[in-house]
């Protein structure tokens, strides 16, 4: 028999376990994930290396796999310890796990509908499958050793043609439809980065500045769990700062 015992939740303070930061090319999206608290990348974009800070890291990981493989060896092993995990990036992941599913079919792409297993987007739909593992392995590590989770990823710009709405343009993640719905409801936390500027009153631009967007607008897809402001410096500890106040 069930027993309906009452607790309480809310009022974290806490960073979330589970963050996804996506913006534009060359912003600094692996330099903020390198500023949190003892972090280890999936290095799967290769883009590391000029990083200011060192961090420890696998090698280039060039296979699907391989990813996975980490993965697991972090869940199992016994000694290996990190307080971040930074998946660099997811839809450098999700190109790996494209390139599995075609291997499987001689090579075909997943593009290529006119195969008969990747009719109807199927193909794309199978490798979002294989790229969603992802996230139950980063559940499992925090789960079982407390390890918080960043996923970077790229943005790519849509058109949405809403009903009885004017067409418009926005920022989302550089994911096939499926996955990135799946990615923005599993998020604790979605961060755009982006350059932030304003026009003066002599019709100048000011110098671009690297910002944190969040909250979500008609521009891009954002937003948390938790109350944060809209936006903010392109640094860890303000980030903290403003999540932990």
């Amino acid at each position: 028999m069930t027993d309906f015992v009452e607790t309480t939740v809310g009022a974290s303070k806490e960073m979330p376990a589970k963050t996804i930061v996506y913006g534009v090319p060359k912003i600094g999206k692996s330099s903020l994930a390198a500023q949190y608290p003892d972090p280890f990348f999936l290095n799967i974009e290769g883009g590391l290396s000029y990083l200011k800070n060192k961090v420890r890291s696998t090698p280039h990981l060039k296979d699907f796999d391989d990813v996975t493989g980490w993965l697991k060896h972090i869940y199992e092993s016994d000694t290996f310890t990190c307080k971040t995990l930074v998946v660099d990036s997811l839809d450098w992941a999700e190109t790996l796990a494209q390139k599995k599913i075609s291997k499987k079919h001689n090579d075909i792409p997943v593009s290529d509908m006119s195969h008969k297993a990747f009719a109807y987007a199927k193909g794309y739909e199978m490798a979002a499958a294989e790229t969603l593992k992802l996230f139950a392995w980063a559940d499992a590590l925090y789960a079982k050793k407390g390890i918080k989770t960043v996923f970077i990823c790229h943005s790519q710009v849509k058109n949405i043609d809403l009903p009885n709405k004017d067409p418009y343009s926005r920022h989302e993640l550089k994911l096939y439809k499926t996955l990135s719905a799946k990615a923005f409801e599993w998020a604790d936390l979605v961060l755009f980065a982006d350059y932030a500027f304003h026009v003066t009153s002599d019709g100048k631009t000011s110098e671009p500045k690297r910002v944190l967007l969040a909250g979500g607008s008609a521009g891009f897809i954002g937003g948390g769990r938790m109350e944060i402001a809209k936006e903010l410096p392109l640094d860890y500890k303000q980030l903290e700062k403003e999540i932990c106040k």
